[in-house]
């Protein structure tokens, strides 16, 4: 069998995506929005604690890149197949730096892992227990999976795509998962803690961004945006989300049972969150803040900005090793 060469020239542009990203914003912001929601659920199901969580996909990165480095790929069946995956060392002093977290606060959390058997150590040797470290694994592959398609299906003629099914997508990710997992914490380590950044705790920003999707999915004029296309600047969305009047909130009851955040923690978060301008009380109701003036909204709209452009370099990545 001959092989083809690789040229550069054939590889999925970062204007080609941005093209496709423009034309069908509204579709692909609701898959990328329902990947990240339920990636925090199935986090904070297990662990109880996004930041923990945190320092775990940490490791697991950290794994997967050395992966890469000696060339060594490994299939979603093999990667879970054995009952732990080892990791070189524990360096404190570089989680502390990498995920903006107090020296206490990762020795805690790191204790609390090992309690748990999700890590254990044997001297020199540090283990991730497989089945304790990863909540719901096939769904999180889903989700990027159905992302994903809506670029493939426009990539089809120009990149000979055609027999990429959504599914063909899923196995090419299960095929080699660790090459592919390794794309995605790239782009999603730093997405969480810019987000964290801005609302001061991972679980303050999941409990916004429940009010936000909530938001948007009932408003009458964003569900006619989406088959009007409205909405032409993605830079302008959550600006445009922000405006719209007859959209419906959410009470922290609703908000616990979606998340699987205790109510208490729940209330606790959205009085941050209101006191701090990210979200209004209207009756019972929480909404996302619409006033453009205030500090917020602009710490906000460039986070979007910042998130959205790392979002299309990622896809554009993980869709040339897709064409591969």
């Amino acid at each position: 069998m001959i092989q083809s060469i690789f040229k550069i020239s054939n590889q999925i542009s970062i204007d080609e995506v941005e093209k496709i990203y423009e034309k069908n914003f509204e579709k692909i912001i609701y898959e990328f929005m329902n990947l990240e929601i339920e990636w925090m659920f199935n986090a904070y199901k297990e662990y109880k604690d996004l930041d923990k969580y945190l320092i775990l996909v940490n490791l697991i990165y950290q794994t997967l890149e050395t992966y890469n480095k000696h060339f060594y790929k490994l299939s979603f069946g093999k990667f879970y197949n054995s009952s732990h995956i080892e990791i070189e060392k524990i360096s404190i002093i570089d989680l502390v730096k990498s995920l903006y977290m107090s020296k206490e606060t990762v020795r805690r959390k790191i204790n609390e892992l090992s309690k748990e058997g999700v890590l254990t150590r044997k001297l020199k040797n540090i283990r991730i227990n497989r089945v304790k470290s990863n909540p719901n694994l096939e769904r999180n592959v889903q989700n990027l999976s159905k992302l994903l398609f809506l670029f493939v299906s426009k990539l089809k003629k120009e990149h000979n795509l055609a027999n990429f099914t959504r599914s063909k997508i899923e196995e090419k990710i299960y095929e080699n998962y660790t090459q592919y997992w390794s794309l995605f914490f790239k782009f999603q380590i730093p997405y969480v803690l810019r987000c964290k950044k801005v609302y001061s705790s991972i679980d303050s920003f999941y409990v916004w961004g429940l009010c936000a999707f909530n938001e948007a999915l009932n408003s009458k004029k964003l569900n006619q945006s989406i088959k009007d296309n409205m909405f032409s600047e993605t830079e302008d969305f959550h600006e445009n989300v922000t405006k719209l009047k007859n959209s419906k909130g959410i009470n922290p009851t609703t908000i616990s049972e979606l998340s699987g955040i205790p109510r208490a923690t729940v209330i606790r978060k959205i009085k941050y969150l209101v006191k701090n301008k990210f979200l209004y009380k209207d009756g019972q109701l929480y909404k996302i803040n619409n006033n453009q003036n205030l500090k917020s909204f602009y710490l906000q709209n460039e986070n979007f900005k910042k998130n959205q452009f790392e979002l299309r370099i990622f896809l554009k990545e993980i869709l040339n090793l897709i064409k591969t």
